[in-house]
């Protein structure tokens, strides 16, 4: 068996004064962590055929090291089952990447937060949730997952909410935000087939997300359909109006998107739809000082402000309850653009 390297830390038998211990020492989210003992951590380790000292990624703002047994460690004081570890590991190459800018995500004001997808065999393999209530609680893999994420940002990147992690008020998907494409259910192709991956492999994407807004647009028309959606993202208090980047995200129940299939209307079509129809006047938006220089700061009265750069940078996925009733959108950051993984896939 190979050596651990990480510091030990005698801990007391009770769980109540273990999860205090940790709280006291930084290395939670304010939730109760398993304590990451030897034996677990090799669990994760031997899952994934990893050694402890292999580097996955370095982890900003502090510049940690993102060893194996250092995000195993993580994984395991978040409840994942070593089976969990793959897409854990893939999730940190995915938000490590630089076009993701997890160091402006990890110290911004901003209330963001890396929104995981998960595509691929691997969803049903370790039952990672896309049906009803994928976005909530109640689905251990989408919760723990999502979970060892922000253990990573926080104990290996070094960003503590109020010192380094600058956000006003933060979000709950500061805690966990992780869920699976319902790729059998969709009339489209899914999201990782659009990058480029075939349909057999599993596939992680980091989204940088400000939260989500809900849209009840119970209706039947994709032109009504579409109206009330650009109408619910069409906020120019967002980030991605503030740079005219980001990479908005729509994630549309299967009953929506068959309504649109239905009608003729490909994910192309509904991208353009939704860039053109979000657009705002310069007019509309208060011509007084900000704190911050706006893209649109100097533009004439009519010039029209976008939600990000172009109607590809739009993304949809079709997740959630069949019935076409709630869709939910989630705001770009701005300046981050998506990041995919693939998960390695473990023979056993």
């Amino acid at each position: 068996m190979t050596v651990l390297v990480s510091n030990r830390i005698r801990a007391p038998r009770d769980m109540r004064a273990v999860f205090d211990d940790m709280e006291r020492r930084g290395f939670t989210d304010g939730l109760p962590v398993i304590p990451p003992t030897e034996e677990r951590v090799h669990e994760m380790l031997d899952y994934v055929g990893m050694a402890p000292d292999e580097l996955i990624a370095v982890v900003p703002p502090e510049g940690g090291p993102a060893t194996a047994e250092k995000v195993a460690i993580n994984a395991v004081m978040a409840g994942c089952r070593p089976e969990y570890m793959p897409v854990v590991v893939a999730a940190v190459r995915a938000v490590t990447q630089p076009q993701f800018n997890l160091l402006g995500i990890q110290t911004t004001t901003n209330p963001v937060a890396p929104v995981l997808v998960v595509n691929g065999p691997v969803r049903e393999r370790i039952g990672i949730h896309s049906r009803r209530g994928c976005l909530g609680p109640g689905f251990r893999a989408n919760a723990t997952i999502g979970r060892a994420l922000r253990l990573v940002m926080l104990n290996i990147g070094g960003c503590p909410p109020g010192d380094v992690d600058k956000a006003i008020h933060g979000m709950p998907g500061k805690f966990t935000f992780c869920f699976g494409e319902l790729e059998e259910e969709s009339p489209w192709p899914s999201l990782h087939e659009e990058q480029g991956f075939r349909k057999e492999q599993s596939t992680v994407t980091a989204f940088g997300g400000q939260g989500t807004q809900n849209l009840y647009a119970a209706m039947l028309d994709p032109e009504h359909i579409v109206h009330m959606l650009a109408d619910g993202m069409r906020v120019y208090g967002n980030n991605g109006y503030l740079r005219a980047v980001g990479s908005p995200l729509v994630i549309m129940s299967p009953g929506h998107a068959r309504i649109f299939a239905d009608h003729g209307w490909d994910k192309a079509r509904l991208r353009v739809e939704l860039f053109e129809r979000t657009k705002i006047p310069r007019a509309y938006i208060p011509s007084a000082p900000q704190l911050s220089k706006p893209v649109y700061s100097d533009y004439p009265p009519e010039a029209m402000c976008q939600l990000c750069n172009a109607p590809e940078d739009i993304r949809i996925v079709v997740a959630g309850g069949p019935e076409a009733y709630h869709i939910t959108y989630v705001p770009s950051f701005g300046t981050t653009v998506p990041t995919t993984a693939e998960i390695a896939v473990v023979v056993a």
